[in-house]
Protein backbone atom coordinates (compact mmCIF):
# COMPACT_ATOMS: atom_id res chain seq x y z
CA UNK A 1 0.00 0.00 0.00
CA UNK A 2 1.14 3.55 -0.57
CA UNK A 3 1.96 5.91 2.28
CA UNK A 4 -1.38 7.76 2.06
CA UNK A 5 -3.37 4.58 2.64
CA UNK A 6 -1.09 3.54 5.51
CA UNK A 7 -1.46 7.00 7.03
CA UNK A 8 -5.25 6.73 7.00
CA UNK A 9 -5.22 3.17 8.38
CA UNK A 10 -3.12 4.02 11.43
CA UNK A 11 -4.11 7.66 11.93
CA UNK A 12 -0.58 9.03 11.63
CA UNK A 13 0.32 11.79 9.20
CA UNK A 14 2.32 11.08 6.06
CA UNK A 15 4.91 13.56 7.27
CA UNK A 16 5.29 11.70 10.58
CA UNK A 17 5.65 8.32 8.86
CA UNK A 18 8.38 9.74 6.61
CA UNK A 19 10.09 11.24 9.66
CA UNK A 20 9.95 7.93 11.57
CA UNK A 21 11.58 6.30 8.58
CA UNK A 22 14.20 9.06 8.35
CA UNK A 23 15.25 8.73 12.01
CA UNK A 24 15.29 4.93 11.88
CA UNK A 25 12.25 4.34 14.04
CA UNK A 26 10.73 2.22 11.28
CA UNK A 27 12.52 0.38 8.50
CA UNK A 28 12.64 2.07 5.09
CA UNK A 29 9.76 1.17 2.81
CA UNK A 30 10.24 -0.65 -0.45
CA UNK A 31 10.16 1.58 -3.51
CA UNK A 32 8.11 1.25 -6.66
CA UNK A 33 9.60 3.95 -8.80
CA UNK A 34 9.35 7.14 -6.79
CA UNK A 35 6.65 5.80 -4.44
CA UNK A 36 7.10 4.18 -1.05
CA UNK A 37 5.24 0.89 -0.73
CA UNK A 38 4.38 -0.46 2.72
CA UNK A 39 3.13 -3.90 3.66
CA UNK A 40 0.84 -4.75 6.57
CA UNK A 41 3.81 -5.34 8.91
CA UNK A 42 4.11 -1.57 9.36
CA UNK A 43 0.63 -1.25 10.86
CA UNK A 44 1.29 -2.78 14.32
CA UNK A 45 4.66 -1.00 14.59
CA UNK A 46 3.08 2.38 13.85
CA UNK A 47 0.19 1.65 16.22
CA UNK A 48 2.70 0.88 19.00
CA UNK A 49 4.54 4.13 18.26
CA UNK A 50 1.26 6.05 18.31
CA UNK A 51 0.20 4.55 21.65
CA UNK A 52 3.66 4.97 23.18
CA UNK A 53 3.66 8.65 22.21
CA UNK A 54 0.20 9.02 23.75
CA UNK A 55 1.61 7.50 26.95
CA UNK A 56 4.36 10.11 27.04
CA UNK A 57 7.28 8.38 25.36
CA UNK A 58 9.46 10.70 23.33
CA UNK A 59 10.69 9.77 19.88
CA UNK A 60 14.22 9.62 21.31
CA UNK A 61 13.10 7.08 23.90
CA UNK A 62 11.33 5.03 21.25
CA UNK A 63 14.36 5.22 18.98
CA UNK A 64 16.61 4.01 21.80
CA UNK A 65 14.35 1.01 22.32
CA UNK A 66 14.13 0.37 18.57
CA UNK A 67 17.93 0.47 18.25
CA UNK A 68 18.30 -2.17 20.95
CA UNK A 69 16.58 -4.81 18.85
CA UNK A 70 18.12 -8.23 18.99
CA UNK A 71 19.63 -9.87 15.94
CA UNK A 72 16.26 -11.48 15.26
CA UNK A 73 14.75 -8.01 15.01
CA UNK A 74 12.79 -8.36 18.24
CA UNK A 75 12.60 -5.62 20.84
CA UNK A 76 13.79 -6.89 24.24
CA UNK A 77 10.72 -7.32 26.43
CA UNK A 78 12.74 -6.51 29.55
CA UNK A 79 13.74 -3.11 28.22
CA UNK A 80 10.17 -2.31 27.21
CA UNK A 81 8.88 -3.32 30.62
CA UNK A 82 11.52 -1.20 32.35
CA UNK A 83 10.61 1.80 30.21
CA UNK A 84 6.90 1.27 30.93
CA UNK A 85 7.65 0.88 34.64
CA UNK A 86 9.48 4.21 34.69
CA UNK A 87 6.61 5.90 32.85
CA UNK A 88 4.11 4.38 35.27
CA UNK A 89 6.11 5.62 38.28
CA UNK A 90 6.26 9.08 36.73
CA UNK A 91 2.49 9.10 36.16
CA UNK A 92 1.88 7.97 39.75
CA UNK A 93 4.03 10.87 41.01
CA UNK A 94 2.05 13.28 38.87
CA UNK A 95 -1.22 11.86 40.21
CA UNK A 96 0.02 12.29 43.78
CA UNK A 97 1.05 15.88 43.06
CA UNK A 98 -2.34 16.65 41.48
CA UNK A 99 -4.15 15.04 44.42
CA UNK A 100 -2.16 17.33 46.73
CA UNK A 101 -3.18 20.34 44.62
CA UNK A 102 -6.84 19.29 44.89
CA UNK A 103 -6.48 18.88 48.64
CA UNK A 104 -4.88 22.32 48.93
CA UNK A 105 -7.71 23.82 46.87
CA UNK A 106 -10.30 22.27 49.17
CA UNK A 107 -8.45 23.64 52.20
CA UNK A 108 -8.32 27.10 50.66
CA UNK A 109 -12.04 27.00 49.83
CA UNK A 110 -12.80 26.06 53.45
CA UNK A 111 -10.60 28.87 54.77
CA UNK A 112 -12.24 31.42 52.46
CA UNK A 113 -15.67 30.24 53.61
CA UNK A 114 -14.65 30.56 57.28
CA UNK A 115 -13.18 34.01 56.65
CA UNK A 116 -16.36 35.10 54.89
CA UNK A 117 -18.52 33.81 57.76
CA UNK A 118 -16.28 35.63 60.24
CA UNK A 119 -16.67 38.90 58.30
CA UNK A 120 -20.45 38.47 58.11
CA UNK A 121 -20.59 37.73 61.82
CA UNK A 122 -18.52 40.83 62.61
CA UNK A 123 -20.73 42.97 60.39
CA UNK A 124 -23.86 41.62 62.06
CA UNK A 125 -22.50 42.44 65.51
CA UNK A 126 -21.92 46.09 64.66
CA UNK A 127 -24.59 48.44 65.88
CA UNK A 128 -26.28 50.39 63.16
CA UNK A 129 -25.39 54.06 63.06
CA UNK A 130 -28.29 56.41 63.53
Amino acid sequence: MFIGKLSKKVGISIKAIRYYEEIGLIKPAQREGKYRVYDDSYIPVLEIIKLAKKLGFTLDELKEIAESKSQQGLVPITQLRQALGKKRANVMQQIEALNQVLSDMTTLEEQVTQYNQCLLSNLASLEPMN
